[in-house]
């Protein structure tokens, strides 16, 4: 008994993953959507949208339900059909690669380097004769070499669509992610510079593009499935630090629940809101996560690992992001220590071109992608949570520890 008492109290994290920074903005977002029955219609799609693009210096805004579905619609805009090639990077979201498959079209994955992005050499390694598309996504709020890339894909007629869901407000060669290529798409969602249970758009200075996009049919979202949506975000993820516990307890009792069905479908009232809240504050935001990064970094300070994300103001800190290296520790063992002092760390993504061809062609991917360590920057680390400095020499395997991108592999220099 004693022991499953350890166990449920160990899931009282101190800084738990990815907590959205809502406050009295986004209640008073909520209950006035709910006590005015303003949950699906209302101005605040049409607000955020305008803000955004505004920001971005874009011309048009099309506010959807979610990233995944901006895409698609700009995908579909372009005219990309079955048979098409998309690129896209191997290490993504997965719901990137649905938005591409929804539409017909063949993804080809294009290899990242040391900054777990794409490159313009990997980018232009991973064309085929029938590539109608590439999208670029800037992860974990690091900036790829969209400039590059756009440089190198203009002449050739071949658009972008510049995925800026972890990275708005970071800047690229003096302009904002977001506004390069064909188009931009922005979304919400937890660890996200926009944090939201739902939101996304897809913004453009080609009005053909917008109108396509416009034109294309998408649903309506129930009011019942919005306020439910956003209910269950205030308490398993705004809340998280008090209820996850009790959210595992119950994945014990009835299962895991699937991920429901997604619908593509225009941007909600109540959404629409608290995105536009998220976005007003976009810079406050990023500013206490800096603060928050800055006392992690001097307690992370011994970790044998190589810092992808920096603090600068051309990026936008979402995380902290470590590559661990070969030696070890790993990251399973570094998320076990840091679970210990109450920190909820997690791994990155699993490689998407695994479904669809061997491993030959992203040998940077391969090497990195089950070393990445993310630790989040949404809650301010308390001062009881201390990490001991030399816990990590007790996990390493003795060899000497890189300090450099070109020492991890020959291939990313």
């Amino acid at each position: 008994m004693i022991a499953k008492l350890r166990g449920f109290f160990r899931y009282f994290y101190s800084v738990p993953w990815c907590v959205p920074a809502w406050g009295w903005r986004e209640f008073a977002a909520t209950t006035k959507a709910f006590a005015t029955g303003t949950v699906v219609r209302g101005p605040f799609a049409g607000l955020f949208g305008a803000a955004v693009r505004d920001y971005l210096g874009m011309e048009f805004a099309l506010p959807v339900n979610r990233g995944r579905t901006a895409i698609e619609l700009a995908l579909r805009a372009m005219g990309i059909r079955e048979g098409d090639d998309v690129v896209l990077p191997s290490f993504l979201c997965r719901s990137v690669l649905d938005a591409v498959v929804n539409t017909g079209a063949n993804p080809v994955f294009a290899d990242i380097d040391g900054t777990l992005n794409v490159t313009a050499a990997s980018v232009e390694a991973a064309l085929t004769p029938g590539t109608k598309c590439v999208i670029v996504a800037h992860l974990f709020g690091t900036t790829a070499p969209i400039d590059e890339i756009e440089r190198l894909l203009a002449p050739i007629g071949i658009p972008i669509i510049d995925d800026a869901a972890q990275a708005l407000g970071a800047s690229r060669a003096g302009r904002l992610v977001g506004s390069f290529g064909a188009c931009g798409i922005v979304s919400c969602g937890p660890g996200k510079p926009l944090a939201g249970a739902a939101g996304g758009l897809l913004v453009t200075n080609d009005r053909r593009l917008y109108e396509r996009a416009v034109a294309l049919r998408v649903e309506t979202e129930a009011p019942g499935k919005v306020g439910d949506r956003t209910l269950q975000f205030w308490i398993w993820r705004r809340l998280r630090r008090y209820t996850l516990p009790f959210g595992v307890l119950l994945e014990r009792i009835r299962g895991v629940r699937s991920e429901p069905v997604h619908v593509s479908a225009g941007l909600s009232n109540l959404d629409g809101a608290i995105a536009l809240a998220q976005f007003e504050s976009l810079d406050d935001h990023a500013a206490e996560r800096r603060r928050h990064a800055s006392i992690l970094l001097a307690r992370l300070s011994t970790l044998p690992a190589i810092q992808i994300v920096d603090s600068s103001s051309a990026e936008m800190p979402v995380k902290l992001v470590y590559v661990m290296p070969e030696s070890g520790p790993s990251v399973e063992k570094v998320i076990d220590v840091l679970s210990n002092y109450r920190i909820e760390a997690q791994g990155g993504y699993a490689p998407l071109h695994r479904s669809y061809s061997d491993d030959s062609h992203f040998p940077n991917t391969c090497a990195l992608w089950n070393r990445v360590l993310c630790v989040p920057l949404e809650t301010r680390p308390a001062r009881s949570v201390p990490i001991p400095l030399g816990h990590w020499d007790e996990l390493s395997s003795g060899h000497e520890l890189p300090r450099s991108f070109s020492s991890i592999s020959p291939s990313m220099a």
